[in-house]
């Protein structure tokens, strides 16, 4: 019996929402990485606080992270925003916005941070790379 008025909870509260309450449309979108302040060297299992600092190409761009991928000690970066699709959106005042990531390096070896900057007039993704190394 309990099992049926949890049935019956649930399609009611379904029932009863409207998903489209206050809806407002948006789509996900990679920004380019301006700039990043980088240490020289890092030191194992310390916990840094990087730096990335990326234009905000509208007030309707929010930061919503870092597209961050593993690639054994490389690491690609991107800033990912929301890009909420309204008609009221206009340029930031303050750009370039920082963000911070951060990071623990658990090995000995050296780190590469591939930093996306956006694509070539190919169409071609560009990256710049730098490689820290981790010290004792």
């Amino acid at each position: 019996m309990k099992k049926f008025w949890l049935l019956i909870v649930v399609v009611f509260t379904f029932v009863g929402c409207d998903l489209h309450d206050d809806y407002i449309d948006y789509h996900l979108e990679l920004l380019p990485v301006e700039s990043a302040d980088l240490p020289m060297e890092f030191k194992r299992d310390s916990i840094y606080e990087l730096p990335f600092h990326y234009i905000r190409p509208s007030t309707c761009h929010v930061f919503e992270g870092f597209y961050y991928q593993r690639n054994s000690n490389t690491r690609t970066i991107a800033i990912q925003t929301s890009v909420l699709e309204r008609n009221d959106c206009t340029t930031p005042i303050a750009n370039p916005v920082e963000a911070i990531l951060k990071f623990k390096p658990t090995t000995e070896d050296s780190y590469i941070f591939k930093m996306w900057k956006g694509e070539d007039d190919n169409g071609e993704d560009v990256f710049e790379e730098v490689e820290i190394p981790v010290v004792p």
